[in-house]
């Protein structure tokens, strides 16, 4: 089986867990980060699922599920710990077109969720297509320690701040395309990762007037004078 891997914006949308135990309370946790207007429902919790019930941040049901409980929601999880339970979730469910996940049960499932590394807004999902979850994990927890560092973060942070004016700027999608793949050729995650933020500001804006002009082979580096290898950013695009 072969899934399509997406990103989906839950800011505002009706989300349902069944289900109390350690499992349900980290699908809880992940949907309460991503802005998910959170139900639970279930008899018996953790000590986490309460105390938000209490902070308001979810509404929690403390009895059995009912199947109009699925009225309204955009997502659910089943997390009993009852796999013939779950599947009668899921199946009530998917059969009324929802996003719906058996834990830990890839037959009734209709989407999964990967193992995420996480530095500020960068964000790498890691995924088996529920072959091997433990696989995925030793791999996610990899590019945890080796790629998302505080640096990466930041940069991520600073193309996204310059985003909108280079969109404004380059009129075509190749066009961006290339000034950004220039970017990042640059010395400007360099001069960020040195904690140089202002230079590196001034970097970018000297490349986006470069970038509504025609290419020039011949320019100089726009950091370092005399630098020999000048990149695609300097040179414009």
């Amino acid at each position: 089986m072969t899934f399509y891997p997406v990103y989906l914006d839950l800011r505002g949308r009706n989300c349902l867990v069944v289900g109390g135990g350690p499992i349900a309370t980290g699908k809880v946790s992940g949907l309460l980060d991503a802005g998910a207007y959170v139900t639970v429902v279930a008899p018996e919790v953790g000590d986490a699922i309460p105390r938000w019930h209490d902070e308001r941040k979810l509404v929690w049901h403390q009895r059995p599920f009912e199947p109009t409980d699925l009225d309204a929601q955009f997502m659910v999880y089943a997390a009993t710990d009852d796999p013939v339970f779950n599947a009668s979730v899921y199946q009530l469910a998917d059969s009324r077109r929802m996003v719906v996940n058996a834990v830990d049960d890839l037959d009734n499932c209709n989407f999964i969720a990967p193992a995420v590394a996480q530095a500020g807004a960068l964000q790498v999902a890691v995924s088996t297509s529920g072959k091997s979850p433990a696989l995925a994990k030793q791999i996610r927890d990899r590019i945890q320690r080796e790629l998302l560092t505080d640096e990466a973060a930041r940069l991520a942070d600073f193309l996204g701040r310059w985003r909108p004016e280079v969109k404004r700027h380059v009129d075509t999608y190749q066009r961006r395309q290339a000034f950004w793949e220039g970017v990042l050729e640059s010395c400007m995650p360099e001069l960020l990762a040195s904690g140089d933020a202002a230079c590196a500001d001034e970097v970018i804006r000297v490349c986006l007037r470069r970038a509504q002009a025609p290419s020039n082979p011949a320019a100089t580096c726009a950091a370092q004078t005399g630098r020999p290898d000048v990149c695609r950013a300097c040179k414009g695009v």
